[in-house]
């Protein structure tokens, strides 16, 4: 993969390339653009890459950056770009305005993500960097370090190790691999300890608040011997979704509306997706994302959806696909 990283920077003679995340950008995003931005440096020097995060970063990142520093640019030069980069971002809705200026500019396109790539975002990238069975996009990144003999700083080690906690939910979710890349980056002079405690960020009082305001607007189903969650906030829907897992519900639909515009969050144990092979972002958040004009997307256990109409609706929706798939 690095060859053709390689053939592709030479073939368009790079010079100026913008790396995209997608908006309210995670750890996993942000470290993995970070650490690609520099590497893309190593192995072609005349490269300079800007980083931009579509509506800036997450509560979390904005956090962890005070201790690992990511230089980002606010206002990136479109029109002098040569190439794109999407990193963690399945599909181009995912950077809200700026997706449109992606499809139409029609410059190259790389894509660097360990989720299930949307059909619309292949047929405009001209290179994918992507894995599926990887935990993180942390670890694609790590990998790529490895094959250019990239040799990382203590702080980016650290970044790269912020990604892969965060997206494997402290390491619940990690495969073999996962945790070998993990004990090489604790090579660098880290410690899991360290790294943990540097990410644990006080929960606010709106994040509270929007919580136990969801709870109360709690609407339970059981279907079969599975129990599924639905309730709606204006806010903090996917910390929600993660507090009613930890109530007992197997998955949490938790969705907000604002004007029009709906935001979900869908969260599964890991037992409801070994037991019914429902793949939340593939089964149920790509195709709601498209039909309620928006995109959507995920992970086996963890999805969003992103969209206009009514709340309600999508709910019925997420409800009417679940009941199919589990043969109610």
């Amino acid at each position: 993969m690095l060859v053709r990283i390689r053939r592709f920077l030479r073939r368009i003679s790079a010079r100026y390339g913008i790396i995209f995340c997608h908006h309210n950008a995670d750890p996993d995003a942000v470290y993995a653009s970070h650490v690609l931005s520099k590497l893309l440096k190593k192995i072609h020097p005349r490269l300079k890459c800007d980083i931009f995060f579509v509506h800036g970063p997450s509560k979390l990142s904005k956090f962890l950056m005070k201790k690992v520093e990511v230089k980002t640019n606010a206002k990136p030069n479109f029109r002098k770009a040569d190439f794109f980069v999407m990193v963690d971002t399945s599909t181009t809705k995912q950077l809200d305005e700026w997706g449109l200026i992606v499809e139409k500019s029609r410059k190259p396109l790389m894509v660097v993500d360990h989720h299930a790539v949307h059909p619309k975002t292949r047929k405009i990238a001209s290179l994918m960097v992507v894995d599926v069975n990887a935990c993180s996009t942390c670890e694609i990144v790590y990998r790529l370090c490895c094959k250019a003999r990239f040799r990382l700083s203590k702080k980016d080690a650290l970044g790269l190790l912020f990604g892969i906690i965060f997206e494997t939910k402290n390491f619940r979710y990690a495969s073999a691999d996962t945790l070998k890349i993990s004990a090489e980056l604790l090579n660098y002079g880290l410690t899991i300890e360290k790294a943990l405690k540097a990410m644990v960020k006080p929960m606010e009082k709106p994040e509270k608040i929007a919580r136990l305001k969801a709870a109360s607007r709690l609407k339970l189903y059981r279907l079969k011997d599975w129990l599924i969650v639905f309730s709606n906030v204006s806010s903090y829907q996917a910390s929600v979704a993660r507090a009613f897992l930890n109530l007992g519900g197997d998955l949490a639909v938790v969705g907000g509306e604002k004007k029009g515009e709906i935001k979900v969050s869908l969260r599964s144990t890991q037992e409801f997706y070994d037991k019914t092979r429902i793949h939340l972002g593939k089964d149920v958040a790509f195709s709601l994302g498209e039909k309620f004009s928006g995109m959507g997307g995920g992970h086996p256990t963890s999805a969003g959806i992103n969209g206009y109409g009514n709340l309600e609706n999508v709910f019925n929706e997420i409800l009417k696909i679940l009941k199919v798939k589990l043969k109610v």
